[in-house]
């Protein structure tokens, strides 16, 4: 490895003009967080496995560099959530000690695009086990087979769920890109927890195949990363259309989001600041985010969002969740057919689920065959009250280009809705956790969004965990 260059934050940019120029190697660079991860992973428990062939994956894409190969990722570390499926020696186990021995022996349809983008996959990061959808008053960032993900802000610090281990692996410099997942603030949620970008996309925006999934309605993957710029060059390598995936099918087109990474494009966008119950503290942190948004030549308008006490989390869920999760243990060789499989597996082995899995246990009292009056109409309500008599109502009165909100408030109304969301981060609070801001708009409005955050981040210090 090089001894003069210091690939703490690392952007993407840089490591491709390290390449070109020889400055150093994309081996140099995943070496570089391998040891990383065994010099602070031990703590901070964010990696659940490596990939033992991180390192050749590093030396083709060097080899590929020499050739003369040019592409988006090439030789660009990626680890990626462990409910995500992936080839190779890298178990899919959800955090879950059931699943321990699962080898997917294929990519998800998102990993399968990162790899012709030239990604290398460093390895998997541990989540929220069963991503949060387990049991009820489990701490965020645990799993049985993972521990305790913490926040390199913090021991004692909310390190967010469930994409836990992403979050936190890319804020200590375990990564210089992380994949999570998201069903109702599980990448929002970390991001602005351990202080990095997460984008939320609209739903199916990028495959679902190939995750375990909870709600058919809500699950989408996301990148997570230290820049809104690498962010969104992650994001543009995994969007596309699946086949598998009908939600994917026929995406609105529209120019490279990397083009909308131009402070001069946000200069009179109309965006919704939304009113909250903030401390005294986080009020002023946000009024000083907000005034640097206006600075931008952003037009600012104050609104309250639609009230959306409706939108409880959980019946949703636990319907679509059944069905998930038995439709995809057939396309595996676990021993287990039905959700009824993994709870008499759990109670067999009581010592794996010290938090008990009453969401399960809860799932599994419901059919799971989405014919159930109350659950068709209980999802046409959420559509109802979140998108069409919600954000979407908003966003049209107010002619409004997107919402910000302080750190991951709303995440559920956007979460049901479909909707993407960005987080920015921004400050430290005084107990050293860190607070930022979240962006929202409708369906796709995903280039806006990064027009209104790129504005934001460009005049903010992103805050440098302790370690």
């Amino acid at each position: 490895m090089t001894d003069t260059y210091d690939f703490m934050e690392l952007d993407i940019e840089s490591a491709h003009h390290g390449y070109k120029e020889g400055t150093f190697t994309a081996r140099d660079v995943t070496a570089f967080y391998l040891t990383r991860i065994a010099q602070l992973n031990d703590k901070l428990k964010a990696v659940i496995q490596v990939n033992p062939d991180a390192l050749f994956e590093a030396e083709s894409a060097d080899r590929a560099y020499r050739r003369g190969l040019r592409l988006p990722l090439l030789g660009i570390p990626v680890l990626i959530k462990d409910n995500i499926e992936t080839a190779g020696l890298m178990k899919t186990t959800a955090g879950a000690v059931a699943l321990e021995h699962h080898f997917a022996g294929k990519d998800a349809h998102l990993v399968r695009l990162l790899r012709d983008n030239g990604a290398i996959i460093l390895g998997k990061a541990n989540l929220s086990e069963w991503a949060n959808f387990l049991t009820e008053g489990m701490p965020n960032g645990w799993s049985g087979v993972g521990g305790q993900t913490l926040n390199p802000y913090g021991d004692k610090l909310n390190v967010g769920g469930s994409s836990s281990g992403s979050a936190s692996a890319v804020a200590a410099n375990l990564t210089l890109l992380a994949v999570g997942s998201e069903t109702s603030g599980s990448i929002i949620h970390p991001s602005v927890h351990n202080g990095i970008v997460g984008i939320k996309p609209t739903v199916g925006l990028i495959s679902r195949s190939g995750i375990i999934p909870i709600s058919r309605s809500q699950d989408t993957a996301g990148p997570m990363a230290r820049t809104l710029e690498d962010a969104v060059r992650a994001l543009e390598a995994m969007v596309g259309e699946d086949p598998s995936d009908p939600s994917t099918l026929n995406l609105p087109a529209g120019p490279p989001y990397r083009t909308c990474l131009d402070v001069r494009q946000a200069v009179g966008m109309r965006v919704g600041i939304v009113k909250a119950d903030l401390s005294e503290e986080e009020q002023s942190l946000y009024g000083e985010a907000v005034e640097l948004l206006k600075q931008s030549g952003i037009e600012l308008v104050e609104v309250e969002l639609p009230a959306h006490d409706t939108l409880d989390q959980g019946d949703i869920l636990y319907h679509e969740f059944k069905l998930g999760i038995e439709a995809y243990l057939a396309t595996t060789t676990l021993p287990y057919e039905t959700l009824s499989d993994l709870i008499d597996w759990n109670n067999e082995h009581p010592e794996t689920i010290p938090h008990g899995q009453k969401t399960f246990e809860k799932a599994e009292q419901l059919s799971g065959r989405l014919i159930e009056p109350a659950y068709l109409t209980r999802r046409l309500d959420d559509v109802r009250d979140a998108k069409t008599d919600g954000l979407d109502r908003l966003l049209n009165e107010q002619q409004l280009h997107g919402l910000v909100l302080p750190h991951d408030l709303n995440y559920d109304m956007a979460a049901k809705a479909g909707h993407p969301t960005i987080t920015i981060p921004f400050r430290l609070k005084a107990s050293g956790a860190p607070f930022g801001l979240s962006f929202t708009g409708t369906s796709y409005a995903e280039r806006d969004l990064i027009r209104i955050a790129f504005a934001f981040e460009q005049q903010v210090t992103r805050p440098v965990p302790p370690l």
